[in-house]
């Protein structure tokens, strides 16, 4: 017999000794009106009284167990751009986010669990203090594990509150090295940009390019990852000139003029920009009309990765022209992750773009944390979060944490934009893992 059909028995069971007793309280009163006085009238009420008691005591009890019958209910947050700067990214993940917490629940209920996951799910604008004031609310409201930030300023922004209030903050993008922190609140279900560094500096010095402009976010995220290729670069030989620009801004023209300026001033090959998706999109548009910027080589890291305007006939035939070629974290060769693309894309329409799936995997991580926890607590979460991620192999690949939080083994595919039967597609046209680069 099921638990579910054995619960349903014994609410039976006592609503009918309920329902008998009532009937035979009300007998005894109805019989001892009419029979002939053989007991004094206090004993009547006496034995009617301990009836009603029984009564109400068997009514406490059904109500009780009615109520452990309800399935548990569990609050994941998420703090994610729906606008800002990754907004076209970010639509996706909400996306991903509602397919995922519906077949989490399934999941759930399909093992006999009695309990039940509810995401709450707040815009952060793609801004520091926003992501930082959704915190602050999902703690006050009581939540204790949040998906999110997307960025790695984002993240920093959060890690002193998340530390000191016990809150786990589980990001699906933050990259930056310089959060790489032991025993803290933070976890990231992807690798840092140490290693993407060196796979970016490995594929541009294997293309014959050997001086370029880092053309870079002044932010956390891109200040390390820019730091870190002009090591990696360095020491294969290779010159890397750092050129920062202002987040945040409507256009990007007169940012791109100086990066022509020191195309030019430098002698440079090639530039390595590192961007996110609406400022990447807007460089691109600017460049591709640049006479200097059109005959240089370009390359990219992932943030730019899903942005639909690089599909564009216009841009798409620049990143033609120019050879362009990105780095984007994946794990290779998981027949989940196909199964998950085609089912997204059959629900909406498009291809989940850079890091859908590991904040997917972040989602059920999250889940069984709390239910292997086994109480909804931050430090409890803390607790079980990385023995849960150990075993845990999704739709983004084997999700082990190292000794940081974050994502112990990280491969990366070499992705372009591709004409494929007429249309622009973004396309992986190659891996770098363990050091080495494949194509194919």
């Amino acid at each position: 017999m099921s638990q579910q059909t054995s619960s349903a028995a014994v609410r039976l069971g006592v609503a009918l000794i309920i329902g008998l007793i009532i009937g035979a309280g009300l007998t005894y009163a109805f019989m001892s009106m009419t029979a002939p006085p053989t007991t004094a009238p206090e004993e009547y009420e006496k034995k009617i009284q301990e009836l009603q008691s029984t009564v109400e005591d068997l009514q406490s009890k059904l109500a009780a167990l009615q109520a452990a019958q309800k399935p548990k209910e569990y609050i994941i947050g998420a703090t994610i751009p729906l606008t800002g700067e990754l907004t076209s990214v970010a639509a996706q993940w909400k996306n991903a986010l509602d397919m995922g917490i519906e077949e989490l629940n399934e999941e759930v209920a399909s093992y006999g669990i009695n309990a039940k996951f509810k995401l709450v799910i707040l815009d952060d604008k793609t801004k520091d203090e926003e992501a930082l004031k959704n915190i602050q609310t999902l703690y006050q409201a009581g939540v204790r594990i949040v998906l999110g930030p997307a960025a790695s300023s984002q993240v920093k922004a959060v890690k002193a509150f998340a530390d000191e209030n016990k809150i786990v903050v589980f990001s699906p993008s933050s990259t930056a090295p310089t959060l790489a922190i032991p025993d803290d609140y933070i976890f990231r279900n992807v690798g840092s940009d140490a290693v993407q560094a060196k796979a970016l500096a490995k594929l541009v010095w294997e293309e014959g390019v050997k001086k370029v402009v880092v053309f870079h976010r002044d932010d956390e995220y891109g200040l390390a990852f820019a730091n870190f290729f002009e090591k990696a670069f360095s020491e294969l030989g290779g010159t890397a000139i750092s050129l920062k620009y202002a987040t945040g801004l409507p256009d990007y023209a007169s940012e791109v003029a100086q990066l022509s300026s020191k195309i030019s001033q430098e002698g440079a090959e090639g530039v390595v920009m590192i961007t996110f998706d609406t400022d990447g999109a807007n460089i691109l548009s600017h460049a591709k009309d640049d006479p200097v910027l059109t005959k240089v080589r370009w390359f990219s890291s992932e943030g730019v990765h899903g942005t639909p305007e690089l599909t564009t006939p216009e841009v798409a035939q620049f990143l033609n022209s120019v050879g362009f070629y990105g780095t984007r974290p994946v794990f290779k060769e998981n027949p989940l992750y196909r199964e998950f693309v085609k089912k997204f894309v059959s629900k909406y329409g498009v291809e989940p773009p850079v890091f859908t799936a590991n904040l997917y995997d972040s989602l059920f991580i999250s889940a069984w944390a709390i239910l292997k926890a086994g109480e909804y607590s931050g430090p409890a979460i803390k607790d079980a979060l990385p023995k849960v991620a150990s075993h845990y192999y999704g739709v983004s690949g084997w999700c082990v944490l190292d000794e940081a939080g974050d994502r112990l083994i990280q491969d990366y595919a070499i992705w372009t934009v591709a004409e494929v039967d007429g249309v622009y597609k973004y396309k992986d046209v190659g891996s770098y893992s363990a050091g080495t680069i494949t194509w194919g």
